[in-house]
């Protein structure tokens, strides 16, 4: 087994959406470098979309991300009609949410109507992730790992993840709701 005994460091980005690269040289300090050039091994951590890469023999990988989203009571009112991005497009990847869990800050009034929550990829009919009627919740509650959704195709590149509650608005309720998510980035 081969190893690289030296310190390579671990960079980041503040830049949304930002994916490292590979290089076109093996030496860093050959002046073809740019900025988001890693070494094989080395890890690159884009801390405004919390996700980590990093490069092997095939080039770049994704090792992961996470991502929350909390939904103020009047947003989650008119998430049928105005769902929310919890992840980003990323341009040449598709998002697949490993797991998801949603937690209700009960205020006063129960949400009615229309309360199965759903993860979906941008202009998919078909959810990643839901949650029947969790957002009825009549006390302060977490939710841990929704439903995942294995029978359709609900990955599509370069489109967003989305917040969104199914067939029309919920009525009534006062709560805010956070989703959590973990995801990986497929290459297209």
């Amino acid at each position: 087994m081969a190893t690289q005994d030296s310190r390579i460091k671990i960079k980041r980005s503040t830049v949304t959406a930002t994916v490292p690269t590979v290089p076109s040289s093996n030496d860093h300090t050959d002046g073809t470098w740019v900025a988001t050039d890693i070494y094989k091994g080395e890890l690159f951590f884009n801390q405004a979309d919390g996700v980590l890469w990093s490069r092997d023999d095939s080039g770049v990988v994704c090792l992961g991300g996470s991502a929350s989203l909390t939904i103020a009571s009047a947003d989650v009112l008119t998430l049928n009609t105005t769902p929310l991005t919890i992840v980003g497009a990323v341009a040449g990847y598709a998002i697949e949410v490993i797991s998801a869990s949603v937690k209700i800050d009960f205020n006063s009034v129960a949400y009615a109507t229309n309360t199965d929550l759903y993860l979906i990829s941008d202009t998919l009919p078909d959810e990643q992730f839901y949650w029947a009627s969790n957002v009825l919740a009549t006390n302060t509650d977490i939710f841990a790992q929704g439903t995942k959704n294995n029978d359709v195709n609900a990955l599509i590149e370069n489109k967003s993840v989305k917040v969104e509650v199914g067939t029309g608005n919920p009525t009534a309720g006062d709560s805010d709701i956070t989703v959590y998510v973990h995801y990986r980035l497929i290459p297209a």
